[in-house]
């Protein structure tokens, strides 16, 4: 007779080495990934990696010569974002098969919603297992960096002009 533990752990080892194999694989397909977007216009084309970096820009035609250059700007913006869209797609469809991204909803603004850290550790709770404690949501400052960048935005506080704006 084989002691139940050991079997427990023996098949919970096979599992964690055949996720690992998977997990390894999906790093190698999620390294290979490249989306190109062309925009309407056909004036530009972007290419961007599963990070959302830059790797290729090109101009198919001569038409951002007449652009003015705002325009230019926008559609390269705009080129580059949709490139970067496609790319997070790809990328959450490589993981999308080891169970939902945790942080990531397709239905919340931007794809993103707010981790539920007491319904995720739950089941940990239930069966009795130590559970890491549950901070509090951060407040509406995330820090002093962004507090200074929000008071920047606004302005010094004396109301006087911004550093390195005057005369402008």
């Amino acid at each position: 007779m084989s002691n139940p533990i050991e079997e427990r752990l023996a098949e919970a080892l096979a599992e964690f080495e055949e996720t690992r194999a998977q997990l390894r694989e999906a790093g190698a397909a999620a390294a290979r990934i490249s989306a190109t977007v062309m925009s309407k216009d056909r004036a530009v084309e972007a290419t961007v990696g599963a990070q959302g970096q830059l790797t290729n820009l090109r101009f198919p035609s001569t038409r951002y010569r007449t652009m003015p250059p705002a325009q230019l700007a926008s559609v390269l913006m705009a080129t580059i974002a949709a490139a970067r869209t496609q790319a997070a797609e790809q990328l959450a469809d490589v993981y999308r098969p080891f169970g939902p991204l945790p942080g990531m909803a397709p239905t919340d603004e931007g794809g993103f919603q707010e981790v539920d850290w007491d319904e995720l550790f739950a089941p940990m709770r239930e069966a009795g297992l130590p559970t890491p404690p549950v901070k509090a949501p951060p407040t509406a400052s995330s820090g002093a960096l962004l507090d200074e960048l929000v008071e920047e935005e606004d302005g010094p506080a004396d109301g006087g002009p911004r550093e390195g704006t005057a005369g402008r």
